[in-house]
Parts: C-alpha cells; structure tokens; sequence
C-alpha cells in the first residue's frame, strides 16, 4: 500500500490551493515574527525570549506539515538556540543573529515561490498510486491459479512463495491487503510471525485474509494474531476472496465519522481539518478549550483531537474535562505535541488510555491514526449493543484474546467432577503488568496480552485448554500432569518460554510471570478449585517474579485467618482491646536505662496474635497511628510512675509511616508528655529505614521538628538497609539500635569485622548505641569490650506486663539480674 491515500485530481488541487493559502499568510507571519524579534532585542528577558521561541516552534511546525523544509529547518534551528542556556553569550548572540536572517529569507522566497516543489509532486503522485495486495502461499501452483483469476482488477497483486522472504517483501511492498495461508508448523507459524513483526516497522497494519485447509481452534487463533478481518477455508473459490478484497479496499461508503478538531495554530488547523475531510470525515473544529467542549456537548463526536498548548485551557486540562462529562466519559482522545515531554506522555497516560502523537503529523500519518481509532470506537458501540440485546455472548468468549471465559472453565471443572478425571489446573499472572499498561500504553498491554496466549496455546496439548476472563490472568487445564513432578516441570519450561518473549517496539519489552497449580484428584466443586489455585499464586507472587507454588491446605488456613482478622482487627481498635508490654533496656553499668513499649493483641477467638501479622494489617486499612496513640497512652502513665524510682528512666516507642506523615504528630506528642508532666527527652522515638521511604522526604523534616523540641531518635535494626549511613548525616539520629542478626553471627564464631566498626563508628559520633536481641554472656562480652553502650535482649528479660516487671529483682533492686 503506499504511505498515502488515492487522490483524485479535484483533491490534489484543493491541496494545491492551501499550499498558496499558507503562503499568502506566511505576510501576516513574517511581520509578527520580526515583532517579537525586535521586541527580544529590545527587552532581553525571559519572557521575551520564550514568546519568540514559541513562535520559531509553530511556525517549524506548520512549515513542515505544508511541506516548506526550509522554512521548518531555520525556524526550529532558531527555536533550539532560543532554548539553551547561555554559556558564552556573545557567540550565541550572533548565532541568533545569523540564524533569524536565514529564516527572514526563506520566508521571503517561500511567499514569492507559487510553483509547486518536488517533494509536493513526489506525494501526489504517489498518493494517486493503485492499491497493493500481498498473496503469500508456499504452494506456488495454488497461488498462480488465485493470482489468474484475480487479475484485471483495480488493484496491484505480488504474489510470494517464499516463507523466508515474506517480511521483506512486505516492506518492499507496503501491501493494502494481505492473503495470507496459514501452515502451523508445530509451535510456529513463521507466516503470522513475519506480518506481526512487520507492522512496527510499515508504521501501520495492513489488512489480513486469511486462508487454511485446517479448521482447528490453533488456526483461527493464529489468525487473529496476524490481525485476520477474515478467515477462509481451502479449496478457495475465487468470486469470494474477490468479494472480501472489494470490501477492504473499497470500502462501501457509511455514516462519516463526526472529529473535533482542538488546535491554536489556524493554519495547522485548517491544514488537518481538510486533510480529515477529503478522507470522508464530518469536522469541527475549535482553538480554544471553552468553545471545544462547547462543540463536543454539542455533536458529541467519535473522536478527538486536541493540541496540547492552547489558550485558557492546556490540553491535558481540557481532557480531563471531557472525561468528567458523563456523555463525553468515552470519547476517544488522541493528543499532539511538537514537544517530546515526558511528563506530558505521563499526563496524558493518567487519561486512561488516550493516545499520543508528535507534531508535525504527515497526512498519511494522521488518517491512518485516526481511522484505527474511530473504527475501534464505533466497533466497540456496535458490540457493546450486540452484548446488550445477546449477553451470554460475554460468558463464552473473551473479545481480546479470542480464548474461552471463565465461564466454560467453571463448566468443564464440573464435568470433571462428575466424570472424577485426575488432572492439573493452574493460575497464571504476569509480573507487573500494570507497568506495561502504564509507560508503554494500553495498545502495547493488549498486543502482550494476546502475544502471550498465543504462546500458550502452542505450549499445551490436545487435550488441554487455555481460558481468559480478564486483567493479566489467564487459567491452563491440563489433563496429562498427574503428578507433582510433572506439573513443576511443565510449569519451568513455561515460565522460560514467556520470559524469552520480546515484544518489540522502541524499546524491547521482557516480562515474567507467576503460577499458582492444584493437583485435582478428589471431586470438588468449582470454586473451591479455582480458590485453590488462586491460594497458590497468592504464595508464588510473594517473592518476585518467575515463582511457582502448589496448593497447601495450610496456605488456605493462613489466608482464612488473615481474612478474619482483617474483618475484626477495625472492632478492636475502636475497643481498646491492644495491650502493651515492656522489654527493658540496660546501660554496660548494669543499670536500667530504658524500656521498649511493645503491642500485644489477645485475640477472644484466635489468642494471641503475633505482630508480625496485625501490624500490617492495621498499617493496610490506615489504623496504624490509632495504634500508636492508645499505646502512648498506656506507656506514659507507667513511665511517670516508674521515673519516682528511677528519674532518668526513658521510654522507646515504635512510630510508623503513617505516624510521620502527620503533620500533628508533634503537636500531639508534646500534649501528651505536658499532660503527664514528663520531660520531652524521657520518649525515645524509634525509627527504621524502611519506614523512612515509605513516609517520604517529608519524614526528614518532621524528623527534625521532633529533635528540636527535645525528643530522642533513635535508628533502629541499623545495618540491614541499603543506605542507613546516609541518613546518620542527613536525619537528628542520636541513638542506634544495632539489628539482632548481627548479634547472633558472635556465637557463631564468625570474624565479622562490621559489628565492632559500627560500634567504632557510633562511638565517633557521639552516637547512643544499643544492640538487640543480646540472649548469652558471650554476646555481652564480646559487646561491651567493642565500647556496647546499651543492652536489650533475652539475657537480661523478655518483655513483661507493668505489674511483673515491678516483682523483679533488677526492678527492686536498681541492677540488672545480670550483675557479673
């Protein structure tokens, strides 16, 4: 096919016509230009220079579109210079200079010049070039009998033979139609390959016919990965294959599409409204976003194109507009840009799907995008009324990827049930997938998506099936993996067949994935099948990527329990049913310095449930920061009762990322400690660097707002970060808690040079360190001779409820039970 559409002969001079419109106003232009350049000589600011820079910006644009090379080199050469920084002011002065009396000139000679210029010829004549159509079938016999009885049509036929020459020629050929004859080769089908990976690089995808003498589901999935419009059965008869060609390349003339135009420029304006036009589309159009969404209330067309840079609106701003409008929610969007930004790129991925192109747009370029929008959009309409009036139609096959629903799994799981079949049912899920959706944009997800059924469905046998219901899952029945053995190593192989996928596009796109299997040997039903294996993959996503796991009955009780502490975990924070205790801490003196203030949640069904598990709970539904509050208020009045026998004594107290993010925070806690008359400095805040990037760069400030009003912080589990060393200078630490898994590697016998220079290092800066987890007398030894200042840990007492830890000896006593 060639880059542009048929034109005849009114067309091309109507296109001639606005070539001598743009020069006419190319007058207008070249006095506003030589305005705003005497305007930067005249007032050198930035201001100045950043309107005549706009202005080089639009009119390279513009020039370009109308094909004036000129014109779009000395004006965005202009433009360039106008937005670099000055390094030697004075040479680029003069290249300013140099620069805006070459544009002056072309300008001049581009507004006398009304012949056409060879570029121009060269377009129209190729715009008025015979469709191509494409005939590939590696029985050369077959495809010279289809060729003789097509010939004499209004169309250009090739035929290739050849399988390993089918993507040259397809970029040779730029084909309008492809017939293609499907030949599954086992795993491959090299034809379908070669159409695939040719589209990037044509700018476009040609239409596809498709022909096998197979009738299988693997066929007619291999031609709807090739893009099919239509699949045919051989013998092919040849009136038919005629009928659908005539439908592809001469399209029956329907309804025109309805697009508004949004764009600030009039000529580029008007250059794309008549571009649009004379490919059969109604336009509106608009300068500015006011009377933009004015028009799209108004006509509520199929499809919009807007400028990012308008007045009194951005584009992105008049997007998010339109998207707000209930009858305007599903217009499709397409933005355009001369700027390459990538925060715009972001923006306008924020619109949910929206595409973006970048100026200056050739007309070739700009019909063919928008008719793969338009006719996505209307086909959308027509089967989303299909579904309306025919719903079961959603229950058996998923549109995107042409695979049975979960629909058709629930039903054959019931079959087998029935029928008590030993088989394997897996859950597969693609890591991160919502990345792909994000930076490269839907489109690209749904060609992964499609790609990646595809190469599953080569993978599994006969007897198996794939199914899809939505997202970036997707459900394989095997009925040949009876045992463990089998399934795992079905499953190794898979995983590397998708982490050798490239989708290729600017960049290369790898991705892998995660599985959850269940071995189906008893009958049960449905659901609790499909649980299973969502149980599983729940455990394999845990850790990160190319992970599988096998359903465990115990991972189901883990998750049950989760789910029931999830639904009671809201009841008892409103109850106050948290209860704290206290592990103490002790100076190398013996001497009791300190105590951490811990949780503890005793279940009235469940018991005792462990930290590790209702924290995150709680940090998951926001309820974190409740938890902190009732625990200062359980820990503050001990700690003034305790400070009458031991008046330097301190309180540790654990704060979260959500604790930090509150800007009341430290307002909060200097209430407290006023409302039980304790000094500022008798609270230890502990902090990890964990907790530090979750709450952000905000953390730092409120950090210091703390130590400033007296408050001790304190590091805790240093060392097991990847740049804890940093925030010794950047953050008010006075105190480090050394994490316990270096205190355990001492008994080990281990000659770990770390531990003593971190000591070495506190101790240079005047650092408070404590370590943790301190459980054998070796430990303490080998601490306290490296310049240990303070102790926590099992030698000296586990945690202990308030009124035990008044029954103690060391309490008593003032000493530690460890006196020697």
């Amino acid at each position: 096919m060639s880059e542009y559409r048929q034109m005849p002969k009114d067309d091309v001079s109507k296109w001639l016509d606005m070539q001598h419109s743009f020069r006419a106003n190319l007058q207008q232009k070249t006095t506003q230009l030589t305005q705003c350049w005497q305007l930067y000589l005249t007032n050198d600011d930035f201001t100045a220079r950043n309107e005549l820079r706009q202005l080089c910006r639009k009119l390279a644009g513009a020039a370009e579109v109308y094909g004036f090379k000129g014109v779009t080199d000395s004006a965005g050469q202009l433009a360039d210079l106008l937005a670099k920084p000055f390094t030697d002011e004075l040479t680029q002065r003069i290249q300013e200079h140099n620069c805006m009396e070459v544009l002056q000139e072309q300008l001049s000679s581009t507004h006398q010049n009304k012949n056409l210029n060879h570029s121009e010829q060269r377009c129209y004549s190729q715009g008025i070039a015979a469709p191509c159509v494409l005939l590939f079938d590696s029985e050369q016999l077959a495809a010279e009998a289809l060729a003789l009885e097509l010939g004499g049509h209004e169309f250009n036929l090739i035929i290739e033979t050849d399988e390993a020459n089918l993507y040259d020629t397809l970029l040779r050929t730029k084909p309008e139609v492809v017939l293609c004859c499907i030949a599954l080769n086992q795993q491959h089908c090299l034809s379908i390959e070669a159409i695939r990976s040719s589209q990037h690089q044509l700018g476009y995808q040609p239409s596809v016919i498709c022909f096998t003498d197979q009738d299988t589901f693997e066929a007619r999935l291999a031609a709807t990965r090739a893009g099919c419009q239509h699949l045919m059965l051989k013998p092919l008869e040849a009136k038919q294959v005629l009928h659908q060609l005539n439908k592809l390349i001469f399209k029956e003339k329907a309804e025109p599409y309805q697009i508004l135009l949004v764009d600030a420029d009039s000529d580029v304006l008007r250059f794309y409204r008549h571009a649009l036009s004379m490919g059969g589309y109604t336009v509106a159009t608009a300068t500015e976003g006011k009377t933009a969404f004015e028009l799209a209330v108004q006509m509520k067309p199929e499809l919009m194109l807007i400028d990012l840079n308008l007045h009194g609106c951005s584009g992105i701003e008049l997007g998010k507009i339109v998207r707000q409008h209930p009858e305007l929610a599903n217009i499709p969007l397409i933005f355009m840009s001369q700027q390459n930004d990538i925060t715009e790129h972001m923006a306008v991925i924020d619109l949910v799907g929206d595409d973006f192109i970048q100026k200056p747009i050739a007309p070739w370029r700009l019909l063919m995008t928008v008719e793969a929008r338009v006719k996505r959009s209307r086909l959308l309409k027509q089967e989303q009324r299909a579904v309306i009036q025919r719903p079961e139609l959603m229950q058996h096959i998923d549109t995107l990827t042409a695979l049975p629903t979960l629909w058709q799994l629930k039903r054959e799981l019931q079959k087998n049930s029935e029928q008590q079949n030993t088989l394997c049912l897996m859950k597969l899920d693609l890591d991160q997938f919502h990345l792909i959706n994000d930076v490269y944009g839907r489109e690209t997800g749904d060609l992964v998506l499609q790609t990646v059924a595809w190469q599953l469905a080569q993978l599994l046998s006969e007897q198996d099936h794939l199914y899809r219901e939505s997202g970036d899952e997707f459900w394989l029945l095997c009925r040949q993996l009876t045992t463990l053995e089998q399934a795992a190593e079905f499953t190794e192989h898979m995983l590397l067949v998708l982490e050798q996928i490239s989708i290729n596009f600017d960049v290369s796109i790898h991705f892998t994935a995660s599985v959850g299997i269940c071995l189906v040997s008893e009958p049960q039903s449905p659901d609790a099948l499909l649980q299973h294996a969502s149980t599983a993959l729940y455990e394999a996503k845990k850790k990160a990527g190319h992970q599988y796991r096998f359903y465990d009955p115990q991972q189901q009780q883990k998750i049950d329990l989760r789910q029931q502490l999830t639904q009671t975990i809201r009841h008892a924070i409103s109850k106050k049913q948290f209860t704290c205790v206290f592990q103490p801490i002790f100076s190398a003196q013996n001497k009791l310095a300190s105590f951490e203030l811990l949780a503890r949640w005793q279940h009235p069904e469940q018991g005792t449930i462990s930290p590790a598990l209702f924290i995150p709970l709680l940090e998951e539904q926001g309820l974190i920061s409740y938890l902190t509050r009732q625990m200062l208020d359980l820990g503050l009045p001990q700690l003034k009762q305790w400070r009458k026998k031991w008046p330097d004594l301190c309180l540790n107290i654990n704060v979260s990322a959500q604790d930090l993010a509150d800007p009341e925070l430290c307002e909060q806690l200097l209430e407290r400690m006023q409302q039980h008359d304790l000094p500022n400095k008798a609270l230890v805040i502990e902090i990890t660097e964990s907790i530090l990037i979750q709450a952000g760069s905000g953390s730092f400030e409120q950090l210091r707002h703390l130590a400033e009003q007296g408050f001790a912080i304190s590091l805790d589990d240093f060392g097991t970060g990847y740049s804890s060393l940093s925030y010794l200078d950047k953050l008010p630490v006075s105190r480090l808690k050394i994490d316990r898994s270096f205190v355990q590697r001492i008994d080990e016998n281990k000659q770990d040079k770390l531990l003593p220079a971190i000591i070495h290092l506190a101790n240079d800066l005047a650092l408070e360190i404590t370590a943790e987890g301190v459980e054998t007398k070796a430990q303490f030894d080998y601490l306290k001779r490296y310049g240990c200042q303070r102790y926590q840990g099992y030698l000296f007492s586990k945690p202990l409820m308030a009124e035990d830890i008044e029954r103690t000896l060391w309490f008593q006593a003032k000493e530690s039970v460890y006196s020697k």
